[in-house]
């Protein structure tokens, strides 16, 4: 049989790009969360999901599958380290099914790509919703310095210069790295 899903998504017309992968297997939506129910969120535009993750407690984020576009493994692996049940590519329909059943009986179904320390993903987490240095020390209860740290161990094991080219990069766009610049 199979599970019943609740789907989050920045706006009502991405759910068409899920409807033949559920209809395929007969996937039944439904708009309460329980246990046995697999949430999937939509991460559309990208780090829309990131902000989602953030307000869910652990229960609800064990019963988790995120459908991305994204393809960058440090991105994926971001995402990941929300301790959801899988990511998955929103065109993997095995992907998007294996992470349905995954999700709704809270089991994780992924394996970190990266290379990138748990403190790292963090870190990154942040930097990708756009927080500032003195601010992102202080959610992470950790010094500007090891701040400073982390970055630049993020930089060296990914070979990029800077935190702007670094986050353009995971956003998969050269027009990203331009408007982070003008931030």
């Amino acid at each position: 049989m199979p599970p019943k899903a609740i789907v989050q998504s920045s706006h009502p017309g991405y759910m068409a790009l899920l409807e033949p992968c559920f209809s395929s297997v007969g996937i039944e939506l439904t708009d309460s969360f329980e246990h046995g129910v697999a949430r999937v969120i939509l991460d559309y535009p990208l780090t829309y999901a990131l902000r989602q993750l953030k307000q869910l407690s652990s229960f609800e984020r064990s019963h988790t599958l995120v459908c991305t576009q994204a393809s960058h493994d440090v991105y994926l692996d971001c995402l990941a380290s929300f301790h959801v049940a899988t990511v998955t590519d929103v065109f993997n329909q095995y992907g998007v099914i294996a992470g349905l059943h995954a999700a709704a009986g809270a089991q994780r179904h992924y394996a970190y790509k990266s290379g990138l320390t748990y403190m790292e993903l963090r870190v990154t987490r942040l930097l990708l919703l756009a927080v500032a240095k003195d601010e992102l020390a202080d959610r992470l209860r950790i010094t500007s310095k090891t701040v400073n740290a982390h970055v630049s161990n993020i930089l060296n094991k990914l070979g990029h210069e800077s935190r702007s080219q670094y986050i353009a990069a995971l956003l998969g766009s050269s027009n990203a790295f331009e408007l982070v610049q003008k931030v």
